[in-house]
Parts: structure tokens; C-alpha cells; sequence
């Protein structure tokens, strides 16, 4: 019984004979968080723990994830291979806790590619700021998404659900400032970072040249020859995306 000991000691040391939260995964449920009740509350007569919180697995490419297996992932591993970590956080906000999940570097991408896309257009929100009178309509539509994202959270911590209402926001006709207002009260719980502004990096003035090149080499169609300046780029440490705004990242 050592391993169900230690745990009860750890907890009753740090956070007291009786606390709020106790978190861990449904595979604890049978046996170790019993045994952590039985022996804790025999021991000081006191409810051991209010809310118990179990999370399902996380699968990787539909197998577990262990180090016996050699498909552990470290965090650390993400990054090297220039994921971001808020890009995870979203993804996993993309799944209910009680449901198990499959990690896949495509699901991956998807996730940093809504994730950078979310951010950017809380960006624009803050460069914005514009607000127009509340029409009954739109005081409407900003106390019905309240009401649903609180109502998601609420329900057994939908937060899937959550981050549904909150591209429904993002993609309704209420001012920015509005919604920026609502990201911030929302971001309380999700943490995404979305308010952190973007770091901008100072574009040496060669580069700024070929890109300048280049641009005029795609306007006149010349893929092949503005390929090879995208590639010169890159091998300065900068890597130009094709928008509207002709973003340049490094």
C-alpha cells in the first residue's frame, strides 16, 4: 500500500487533512483513490476530499503513450519541432476531459493553425477598439454568448463546447471592443494567451529587399524565380507567409 500512503501524506502536508480538489486519471479510480479515502478518513475522521476530477487517456497515432513503448512525447520535443505550447493547450481544449484522446502531429497542426489564427484576430480587436452603440439586437447577441459560454463551462467543464461560442463571437457582427471585452472575461478560463500582444522582429533591410523582389517577381507570375528568393529568405532565418499583409515571421 506505500504508493496510496505517500500520496496521502503528500496531500495532507501541503494542502491540509481535507481539501477541495483532487485531480487524476480514471484508471484511479478503482484502487488508488479509494484506498487514499479509506486510509486518509480513517485516519482523521474528516471527508478527505469535496470534488474528485478524473481525466480519460491520451492516446498517440491510436496507441498509449508510455516511455516502455518509445512514443512518449516531451513538451520540450513540441517545441524543438517549432510547435508552440498554447498550440497543445488549444488542442486539448478541442477535447472533453472525460473523453479519451488520440494525439496525432496532424491534429497538431490543425491546432496551431486555429490557434495562431484565433490570436491574430484577437490582435486586430486590440488594434481596433472600435465600439458602436449596442442595438437591442446586438445587446441581444452579446447576453446570449455570455449566457452559452458560462452555460458550456458549467456543464462538466465543456470547454469544447466553450471554444465554440467563442469563435461564434468572433465571427458575429458586434464591435470589437465588445468583443475584446468578452475574450478577456473568457480567457480567465481558457489561458490561451490570446491578449499577449504578437512580438514584432525588426526585418534587416536586405531582406526587406528580397521580399520586395520577390513580390514583384509574382506579380508578373515568375513562380520559379521568386521560389528561389522565398528560399534565400529562409536561409536568413525568415520565412515569409503569402497574406494580405505580406507577414513576415521569424
Amino acid at each position: 500500500p506505500g504508493w496510496h500512503i505517500e500520496c496521502s501524506a503528500m496531500s495532507m502536508k501541503h494542502l491540509g487533512e481535507s481539501f477541495d480538489i483532487h485531480t487524476g486519471g480514471v484508471d484511479h479510480i478503482p484502487v488508488h483513490h479509494t484506498n487514499e479515502i479509506a486510509q486518509s478518513e480513517a485516519a482523521t475522521g474528516k471527508q478527505f476530499v469535496k470534488y474528485w476530477f478524473h481525466s480519460n487517456f491520451l492516446d498517440i497515432n491510436g496507441e498509449k503513450m508510455s516511455k516502455s513503448l518509445g512514443n512518449f512525447i516531451r513538451l520540450q520535443d513540441l517545441v524543438d519541432k517549432g510547435y508552440e505550447p498554447m498550440s497543445l493547450r488549444y488542442l486539448f481544449l478541442t477535447s472533453h476531459y472525460r473523453t479519451k484522446m488520440n494525439f496525432t502531429f496532424k491534429a497538431l497542426d490543425g491546432g496551431q493553425e486555429a490557434y495562431k489564427k484565433l490570436k491574430a484576430i484577437v490582435a486586430g480587436w486590440q488594434e481596433d477598439k472600435g465600439r458602436t452603440s449596442l442595438s437591442e439586437e446586438k445587446l441581444n447577441k452579446v447576453t446570449n454568448l455570455v449566457f452559452k459560454f458560462r452555460e458550456a463551462v458549467e456543464n462538466d467543464l465543456n470547454l469544447p463546447q466553450a471554444l465554440a461560442v467563442v469563435w461564434e463571437m468572433a465571427k458575429s457582427n458586434i464591435s470589437s471592443r465588445d468583443k475584446l471585452e468578452l475574450i478577456t472575461d473568457w480567457e480567465q478560463i481558457l489561458g490561451l494567451d490570446l491578449l499577449t500582444p504578437v512580438q514584432l522582429i525588426k526585418v534587416p533591410e536586405e531582406v526587406k529587399k528580397l521580399i520586395k523582389n520577390r513580390e514583384a517577381l509574382r506579380k508578373k507570375e515568375m513562380w520559379a524565380e521568386a521560389d528561389a528568393i522565398r528560399k534565400e529568405i529562409e536561409k536568413k532565418g525568415f520565412k515569409v507567409s503569402d497574406t494580405k499583409l505580406d507577414t513576415v515571421r521569424l
